[in-house]
């Protein structure tokens, strides 16, 4: 019989289907605006699994590779995958839903009406839907997996009645009531029962949920087509549409399920992937990364949405879907049914898919499986043919979110639509090596993002979209973009948006000229605000063009001068956005004065979430800046619907906090939740005051010198600070300041926010920071704490989250850091007159600063203004969504705040309350010691931890460090303290000699070229009976025993370079050819022999060893280097952690888990070699070595061919060493080589940790070659991951997967200095001979390696003795010094000086004295002069006195200059200053450092007598200063703070070379 047609005819399966709203929630994409920039900036949202989800006992990486073992259905080898943790919220009164339902209901339900909800938003609102409401349905797609909700009603009801029919199968001693009372408890983790609340779990409600609240009353049903479900769902609401049976159809997927069953399921399979990265399209994808997340379209046939004036996203065109039959095998996907389905669609859309136009565009399904990636390229292959002119693109957005399952096809639909709305063509990450058979299709990975270009001939911008299920069930869709629409009228009439005028020319000659005309043709001539082709640099904006402001606009143009904003007319002949470079900045404002926001109209206008209390009056902290936050955050949403996306955000005082949820730093939702239970009075200090001050902050601090009740707490601008203190103080203060004619008014404020005052009501502020979750920022942050940018370091930015509440607002300097670092545009975002401080401070300089909110108007019409003076910058906003949607929102779905009740997505297993713990126990039993020896090794390492936290916050900034410093010396100070009560056992170290700490647990770093590489890396592996090579077992101390089974095992391991004499070629610095002092060279523990000192410990625990040896060693986790000098005993903890394993700890540096096997498992196989894919290196082994690339002695030289280097690999033979641990040292080595030879910054790197080590037979002898194979993994800013194998005559001997380096900054000239520092400084030689050295190593871990390398044995137990605050300025100068001296001996002839040759100290006066060590001869006479000023220091060497100093430009009150200055040198000083252009503040700084520089050549200083060392004359780079009868020449100069430090400029002055007698007549003025 014949096939039946399709419900509409034949004629109607071809109709198109519009795409008129969208929204997603997905991993790192909370909205669309969010999801959009993810795709285009690149952004990896893959996580490793939160720790809600599921617990860390079910992930073994073995699993993954080692068959022997066997694949357990309940361990994991991936951790890794796509989570919504962070924003999974829900407002349920927005949908009158009960609160109390919500918990039990499950998250799928409830995630799919918000976003459902939204889309429609999105879409124009309620009114987008039909009047009929039986023709608007919803069909989604979704999983049948067990969702969260499901998972806690299957424990409740099976889960804990199979507890307790356990236990009472295993105890029948116990009574009932125990029992019961076990079944409770359990039952009582999962919370309150509901049963009311039941109809929350039935899976296939999830459509009906959303037709019954948003009351669509046509079809709404769920379809489970594997991956393939969402776009199946819209294939069913496409149907629907052309069929006529409905007018509207929300179509989608969801699927909220990261379930244990899942993860199994996938796990047997063996579809995860083992190196834990989505890469789909790659040569060697290996696996899909589970993700999830929801996505919903709102679709009307093509003709009803232009009728309705509706915003098209694109245009589906064809909808296909096959299935696979009977095939090989349901779990291999077979390309005859993937084809059907792709051709199906091609003939509904009538288009030939090998036509040279048909495609620009693929979104493929692309799961990253090798079997998935082949059956689907040769689908494509088959289908669109090979490539016959240029390639299209092919792309999958797994590679950033994963693979959300039922809502991958709708994930990847959206994406394709966004991209054609757009007209970009977004970038799939990790396909560096694209899969060989992409070279048989007519595709093309991206790496980044570029336009789409218009396609030759016209046709239109074409794109597809892949999902083919699991089990054979295929997918596919086709869009277009839409075709232009000239005239839309709107459905409903709504207020017409202001007119705006846009002109635009190549030069501003031309621009004047098409003002010259009529008024009325001045109009005619603007360009549309949407849609204009590329026009001139030189651009004319005006809002409401009147004739007035025509007027204004034609003399602004006559000018030629740039017109900002007055009138609302914006001209700019320069603009300072687009071509130009400048970058944009969003800057929000903190407690404002005046607080009366106005954005009604913009929420209801963009459909965005808007309320607040309408008691927060200004001075009510909490309501008050509860609103401000919404305000900001409201603005910024906004902003980014106008694809306004800023380059960098930052905040005024309170302000910071908005800046860091709208970086994504902290979740808007947190913020929500913490200003919802916070009391506002909590921070208000009784009695204080603020007060605005018309001056600058240095004029106020004079005034506030020797105060302490009164402090500075803002620097807002060049002409406005505040104060606070106690209120009367401060009212006097004000009194003070208006009868000098300042401006000065009392704020009503009582916060004593910005001060140290505020410390003592700090905690409910300290709580929240330790609560927040943090999340890299998606948006770079500026902090006004620190005038910088935001750390890294998760630690560093909670204390900087506290710190900005103690210290004072530093805006002043944060805008002209931003603006030197290149930004030119800054938005405010907020009520108040932010804006007017940034143009005070940035008066004279080319800059935009505009509002985003207006007390005049509301913000709808105040972003028109944002906008057209965005665009005659060079910026391109978008100004559509701030048109007249196709209907205004109904009352019925009115912009609520949301409430936040945080959906419970997790999984863990349940743990019983803390009262029932022991419930079953009748008997006492003996506690198991799970380490030995029975040593607070936890407790030592949180409290070291602790100690740490400053240290790494120090990494950015100065404070913190010093901090950190103090903090260390005072628990060394206690720590010998016990020592002498005799509280700790073993020998001391002094804390001199105390290994620095870096951050995130480095070993200790490897030298790498110039751009860094090497050092302790490698591991120790088996010897012929499994254990580690090496001359006898660990030099261990008296021994412990345990109760677990272990044998007994030394309680610490001996470090001592007597007994490890290897160790003297593992050393970070070089010192003369016999020197005689070893700790001067400083010998380190290579992290690779630590691994190998704990494969022995386990081999000596381990019982009889029963014919076990180590095949694997995982986990590796590197804390600390280890120091060789002094002797030390490191602690030593073991524990048995499965019936294989023993975890073994070398407290507080080192830890890793070491399995036993009786024999290795099967080696894998060699990985291949491409030779087309790599090159000769450009160095030969060798020169590794003789060069100093690496510093490893001889002992550890084992890189003896370099064979090969590609983008990501590198290859070499090494050839083993004899040192335990050495031959894995290598392969560090030569990764160390590829870093150096392709990496350009970054290139100092710590190893921090390897996942696994695996042995396949007995260590190689020394002196064996093995070749050695490096693929690198991955490469972020912070941090590198490689793969090696190393290969002995054609078989794996041993692989290592995840090792783990943290990259961190590298200085040329410090690379230098660890290379050859006999001929090289850290310091710069400057003209006049002096030395200059700037601290460029931020972290205290780098300045302590920076000490080693230049300070000697006595001068590091001087430095050991400064105070923290002083240390940085004692190494500076000692490096400016010493540098100063070497060049001087240089220049004199001397060979190489090693910095530890040349020691300095002072004398009785305090004057440094300089002389040579162990036989360095540094000749007669020689002086050395010094200063240092913040983060600089200058040093003077000479044969004879000299005198040299460095002071900071800053401005000083009169009276410092009166104090310093006789009449006749204040004279002097007005005619000089009169006579030039540079200020006051310079050439006074040039007297007091030429007077600085006199006294220090006297060797007295001035002894606070400086009226005494008279300048008699002064140019500005030579200076005559006159004192006690005899003049002195002083040369001046001037130097800047590089980048990267804290703006500051500085005078060096010195003395030229001896002093000559004055003459009669001077010394008689005199």
């Amino acid at each position: 019989m014949p096939t039946p047609e399709p419900l509409g005819g034949p004629e109607a399966q071809g109709e198109p289907v519009a795409v008129v709203g969208m929204e997603v929630f997905l991993p790192g994409a909370p909205d669309l605006a969010a999801y959009w920039h993810n795709i285009t900036a690149g952004v990896d949202a893959i996580t490793e699994v939160p720790a809600d989800r599921w617990d860390p006992l079910f992930y073994d990486p073995a699993a993954a590779t080692d068959p022997a073992a066997g694949r357990r259905s309940d361990r994991f080898y991936c951790r890794r995958g796509g989570f919504v943790d962070s924003g999974a919220e829900f407002d349920p009164t927005r949908f009158g839903i009960m609160p109390k339902s919500v918990p039990a209901t499950d998250p799928d339900q409830l995630i799919a009406l918000d976003v459902a909800y939204r889309s429609l938003q999105d879409a124009g609102g309620e009114s987008v839907l039909p009047a009929r409401r039986e023709r608007a349905g919803i069909v989604l797609g979704r999983g049948g997996y067990l969702t969260p909700g499901l998972v806690r009603l299957d424990q409740r009801v099976r889960t804990a009645n199979q507890l307790v029919h356990t236990l009472r199968e295993l105890a029948p001693q116990l009574d009932e009531a125990q029992l019961e009372a076990v079944r409770a408890g359990f039952c009582e983790r999962l919370g309150p029962e509901e049963p009311e609340s039941a109809i929350g779990l039935v899976p296939n409600l999830v459509a009906s949920r959303v037709a019954n609240r948003l009351d669509l009353r046509g079809p709404a049903y769920t379809v489970d087509a594997a991956c393939a479900s969402s776009l199946v769902a819209v294939d069913h609401a496409v149907r629907e549409l052309t069929s006529r049976r409905c007018d509207v159809m929300l179509a989608g997927g969801v699927h909220h399920c990261h379930d244990l069953t899942l993860w199994s399921v996938f796990t047997q399979l063996g579809a995860l992937s083992p190196s834990e990265r989505s890469r789909p399209l790659h040569r060697d994808a290996d696996g899909v990364l589970i993700g999830e997340g929801t996505g919903v379209v709102v679709l009307k046939r093509l003709a009803d949405a232009r009728r309705d004036g509706d915003r098209v996203y694109a245009v589906i065109r064809g909808t296909g879907v096959a299935g696979d039959g009977r095939s090989a095998s349901l779990f291999n996907p077979d390309p005859g049914g993937q084809i059907r389905a792709v051709r199906q669609a091609w003939e509904a859309a009538g288009l030939d898919p090998r036509a040279a136009d048909a495609l620009q565009l693929l979104e493929a399904h692309g799961t990253a499986t090798a079997a998935g990636d082949a059956a689907e390229l040769r689908t494509v292959a088959e289908v669109f043919g090979p490539a016959t002119a240029g390639r299209a693109v092919i792309g999958s957005v797994k590679s950033q979110i994963g693979h959300t399952m039922p809502a991958a096809g709708v994930a990847g639909l959206i994406k394709a639509a966004l991209a054609l709305h757009h007209e970009t063509l977004p970038p799939t990450l990790h396909c560096d090596d694209p899969n060989p058979a992409l070279e048989a299709t007519r595709f093309s990975t991206l790496a980044t993002a570029r336009p789409w270009d218009e396609v030759a001939g016209g046709a239109p911008r074409r794109a597809a979209v892949n999902a083919f299920g699991f089990g054979g069930i295929n997918a596919h869709v086709i869009l277009e973009q839409p075709a232009a629409v000239r005239g839309r009228r709107p459905r409903v009439t709504v207020g017409e948006p202001e007119r705006v005028l846009r002109l635009a020319a190549r030069t501003p000659e031309e621009l004047a000229a098409l003002l010259d005309a009529e008024d009325g043709a001045v109009l005619a001539a603007s360009l549309p605000e949407t849609g204009s082709p590329a026009v001139g640099p030189v651009r004319l904006g005006i809002v409401d063009p009147t004739a007035r402001r025509l007027k204004t606009a034609r003399r602004a143009v006559g000018k030629g001068e740039p017109w900002r904003g007055r009138g609302d007319v914006w001209f700019t002949p320069r603009p300072v956005l687009g071509p130009a470079g400048g970058r944009t900045a969003f800057v929000f404002p903190g407690l404002e004065a005046e607080f009366t926001p106005k954005v009604d109209e913009l929420a209801a206008r963009l459909g965005l979430d808007w309320s607040y209390d309408q008691e927060a009056e200004v001075g009510d902290v909490g309501r008050h800046g509860a609103a401000v936050f919404q305000l900001g955050r409201l603005l910024d949403t906004a902003l980014r619907r106008l694809d306004v996306a800023p380059d960098a955000v930052a905040g005024h005082s309170v302000g910071e906090w908005t800046a860091m949820a709208a970086a994504g730093v902290h979740t808007a939702e947190e913020v929500d939740a913490f200003l919802a239970g916070f009391d506002p009075d909590a921070l208000r200090v009784p009695g204080l005051a603020f007060a605005v001050l018309g001056t600058a902050a240095d004029r106020v601090l004079d005034r506030l010198a020797g105060r302490e009740d009164v402090v500075l707490s803002h620097d807002n601008a060049p002409n406005q600070s505040m104060i606070c203190g106690p209120e009367e103080a401060v009212a006097d203060l004000v009194d003070g300041f208006r009868a000098q004619g300042v401006i000065a008014q009392v704020l009503p404020f009582r916060s004593g926010f910005h001060t140290p005052m505020l410390a003592p009501y700090l905690d409910p502020i300290r709580e929240a920071a330790e609560r927040y979750t943090l999340h890299p920022p998606h948006t770079a942050l500026w902090s006004a704490t620190a005038a910088a940018p935001f750390p890294a370091e998760p630690e560093a930015v909670r204390e900087l989250f506290v710190r900005h509440l103690l210290e004072p607002v530093r805006f002043r300097e944060l805008v002209l850091r931003m603006y030197e670092a290149g930004f030119r545009a800054f938005l405010t975002l907020g009520a108040g007159q932010l804006g007017s401080l940034i143009d005070d401070t940035l008066a004279g300089r080319d800059r935009l600063v505009v509002p985003a909110h207006s007390t005049s108007r509301d913000s709808l019409a105040q972003l028109r203004r944002v906008t057209t003076a965005l665009w005659t910058e060079g910026a391109d906003p978008d100004v559509t969504p701030l048109n007249p949607p196709a209907g205004q929102v109904s009352s019925s779905i009115r912009p609520v705040r949301r409430s936040g009740m945080k959906l419970d997505l997790g999984g863990a297993l349940v743990s019983l309350p803390a009262a029932g713990h022991g419930l079953l126990v009748t008997t006492p039993h003996p506690t198991a010691r799970p380490l030995r020896p029975a040593l607070p090794a936890a407790r030592t390492e949180a409290h070291a931890d602790a100690l740490d936290r400053p240290g790494r916050a120090g990494a950015h900034h100065p404070v913190a460090a010093e901090f950190s410093a103090l903090l260390t010396d005072t628990n060394a100070v206690a720590a010998e303290l016990l020592d002498a009560l005799g509280q700790r056992r073993g020998p001391r170290v002094p804390a001199r000699h105390r290994p620095p700490t870096p951050r995130s647990g480095a070993v200790a770093p490897r030298a790498v070229g110039p751009s860094g590489s090497g050092g302790p890396s490698g591991s120790g592996g088996p010897n012929g009976s499994g254990g580690p090579n090496g001359s006898g077992g660990p030099n261990c101390s008296s021994g412990s025993s345990g109760t677990d089974g272990l044998a007994t095992v030394p309680a610490a391991l001996r470090i001592d370079v007597d007994r490890m004499p290897y160790l003297r070629d593992h050393c970070f610095f070089r010192q003369r050819p016999g020197w005689p002092d070893e700790a001067d060279r400083w010998p380190i523990v290579p992290a690779t022999t630590v691994i190998d000192h704990l494969v022995r410990i386990a081999e000596e625990a381990m019982p009889g060893r029963s014919g076990q040896r180590v095949v694997a060693v995982h986990n590796v986790r590197l804390q600390k280097w280890i120091e060789a000098m002094p002797a030390r005993d490191v602690p030593v903890a073991v524990r048995r952690s499965a019936p294989d394993r023993i975890e073994v700890g070398l407290t507080g540096f080192a830890g890793a888990e070491v399995r036993f096997a009786p024999g290795p498992a099967t080696p894998p196989a060699v990985w291949p070699v491409d030779p087309a894919r790599e090159r000769v290196p450009e160095l030969a082994a060798e020169q590794l070595y003789t060069e100093r690339w690496m510093f490893h002695g001889p002992a550890f030289q084992g890189v003896t061919e370099l064979t090969a280097i590609g983008e990501r690999h590198v290859r070499g033979v090494l050839t083993a060493p004899g040192p335990p641990g050495a031959l894995l040292d290598n392969v560090g080595q030569l990764l160390g080589y590829w870093i150096m030879a392709t990496l350009t910054e970054r290139t100092t790197v710590f190893p921090v940790g390897m996942a696994r080590i695996d042995f396949h037979g007995p260590e190689p002898a020394a002196g064996t070659a093995l070749d050695c194979h490096i693929r690198i993994r991955e490469v972020t800013p912070t941090t590198l991951t490689a793969d090696m194998q190393l290969v002995h005559a054609g078989r794996v001997w041993a692989e290592c997967t995840g090792w783990t380096d943290r990259r961190f900054d590298t200085d040329p000239g410090m690379r230098l200095m660890d290379r050859f520092p006999g001929r090289n400084t850290l310091s710069e030689e400057r003209t006049g001979g002096w030395s200059l050295a700037h601290e460029r190593w931020p972290d205290l871990a780098t300045r302590d390696l920076i000490m080693r390398n230049m300070l000697g044995g006595a001068e590091r137990d001087r430095y050991a003795g400064q105070p923290p605050t002083r240390k940085r300025r004692h190494l500076l100068g000692r490096i400016a010094a010493k540098d100063a001296v070497r060049r001087l001996l240089w220049a004199e002839g001397s060979g190489d000086i090693y910095p530890a040759e040349i020691a300095l100290h002072n004398d009785a006066a305090g004057r440094p004295v300089v002389t040579g060590v162990h036989g360095r001869a540094i000749g007669p006479g020689l002086t050395v002069s010094l200063a240092h000023s913040a983060e600089a220091a200058v040093a003077l060497a000479r044969r004879g006195p000299c005198g040299i100093d460095l002071e900071e430009v800053t401005a000083r009150p009169a009276a410092a200059v009166a104090a310093a200055c006789g009449p006749e040198e204040r004279a002097l000083l007005a005619r000089t200053v009169a006579a030039g252009d540079e200020s006051e503040d310079l050439w006074f700084t040039r007297f007091w450092a030429a007077k600085e520089a006199v006294a220090k050549e006297r060797g007295t200083g001035l002894r606070g007598r400086p009226q005494e060392y008279r300048v008699t004359a002064a140019r500005s780079d030579l200076l005559r200063v006159e004192h006690a009868g005899r003049a002195w020449e002083v040369r001046c100069d001037q130097v800047a703070a590089p980048a990267g430090l804290p703006e500051r400029n500085y005078v060096v002055a010195w003395t030229a070379g001896g002093a000559e007698p004055v003459s009669q007549e001077s010394q008689h003025d005199q």
